[in-house]
């Protein structure tokens, strides 16, 4: 697959004021929504030489792809995973809790681990990268509307043109986006109508933003044992398998992978982690 560089569909002139960067701060709006931002200990890494062997990652969702997991994860090819911090635009060796994303269940300053440092230790241990920068983006307690939309606050529509402009201006091609979002709208009782139209809202400016990226949704909806088919239904209906393809399936992962019966446990991350490496290269492959 040729290399799909981010912020392609944006251009230069358009975005050159530093406001095209503002991120809303989201916790303003959901309570424990504020990212991790503190960069002690982090260390700064160049962007080195990216070819085909190196896979750029964006996840963008709500809590299960935040700081969730109680317990934070050490890769063992840590010298080989980066993240792009998409508040100052600079890369950092990746470790948990990943910068720029809440921490789901305590505060901002708990040390709590991620399913997506697993999947990229995971690509490297199976020979598919060499390297894997992640680029996480998702917000804990949102809906689908709240992504799709950009006159309401938290205004998280306009983190997509923001993530898009970081890669541009990172040098960094695009290698999936991956969704997964859903526990919200369960609860909100979301139709698959609805739920479809602002999912479909968010995909076209993604392909608008870092076009020819492959877009990967998960089906996503468990809630407290509770799962919607209104929303796994939509979910699915998006899945076109040239563009957006079947992401890893969340809800097969039992009240024995999840700590509180929805959020992750060490267990059910790495089974996730699991099911999305199998779920990326069957989309890559396509």
């Amino acid at each position: 697959m040729a290399m799909v560089f981010g912020g392609a569909g944006l251009a230069q002139n358009n975005f050159a004021s530093p406001a095209a960067f503002y991120i809303y701060p989201a916790g303003d709006v959901i309570t424990g929504a504020d990212p991790v931002l503190d960069l002690t200990g982090r260390i700064e890494v160049a962007r080195g030489d990216i070819g085909p062997r190196t896979a750029v990652i964006v996840v963008i969702g709500q809590s299960l792809s935040v700081n969730e997991v109680p317990t934070v994860y050490i890769p063992v090819h840590g010298g080989a995973i980066d993240q792009l911090n998409i508040f100052d635009g600079k890369l950092y060796r990746a470790k948990d809790p990943l910068l720029g994303i809440n921490v789901s269940g305590g505060a901002v300053t708990d040390l709590r681990g991620t399913w997506m440092l697993r999947m990229a230790d995971k690509l490297v241990d199976a020979g598919h990268f060499d390297r894997v920068i992640l680029v996480p983006m998702a917000v804990g307690n949102t809906r689908a509307d709240q992504w799709a939309s950009e006159t309401t606050a938290p205004y998280l529509f306009n983190k997509i043109n923001v993530v898009a402009l970081r890669l541009r201006d990172a040098g960094l091609p695009c290698t999936a986006i991956m969704w997964g979002q859903g526990e919200s709208d369960t609860i909100a009782g979301t139709s698959q109508a609805s739920y479809a139209a602002s999912l479909q809202k968010v995909i076209a400016e993604f392909n608008h933003a870092i076009p020819n990226c492959p877009i990967l949704v998960a089906q996503e909806s468990y809630y407290y044992g509770a799962t919607s088919a209104a929303v796994l239904a939509a979910q699915a209906s998006v899945v076109n398998g040239t563009t957006v393809f079947a992401g890893e399936n969340v809800d097969s992962i039992g009240s024995g992978g999840r700590y509180d019966n929805t959020h992750l446990n060490e267990t059910g991350a790495d089974q996730r982690a699991t099911l999305a490496v199998a779920a990326l290269m069957a989309a890559l492959a396509s």
